[in-house]
């Protein structure tokens, strides 16, 4: 029963970022990209487009797929016990 329970838990959070996700690539991918070219300097105080986006821009992105990640080992180290009870 717990398991299922942490299963739907994991399955729920991920839809969630998903869902919160989608919300933000509806405007269009090359507007995107002449607004980053044109106004990362102003935006972001960075020299470098590269480090702008990815360090101002796309931080947040950048966190939960790190998150996701990590709950995903996580849960497989559960699920298959490793390093578990012996």
């Amino acid at each position: 029963m717990r398991r299922w329970l942490i299963i739907g838990f994991v399955a729920l959070l991920m839809a969630a970022v998903l869902h919160a996700a989608n919300r933000y690539t509806d405007a269009a991918p090359q507007e995107l990209a002449e607004y980053y070219v044109e106004r990362f300097t102003e935006d972001t105080g960075a020299r470098n487009a590269v480090a702008a986006i990815y360090l101002n821009y796309r931080i947040y992105d950048t966190l939960f797929e790190a998150l996701i990640l990590l709950t995903a080992i996580t849960a497989m180290l559960h699920f298959f016990e490793i390093g578990g009870k012996k």
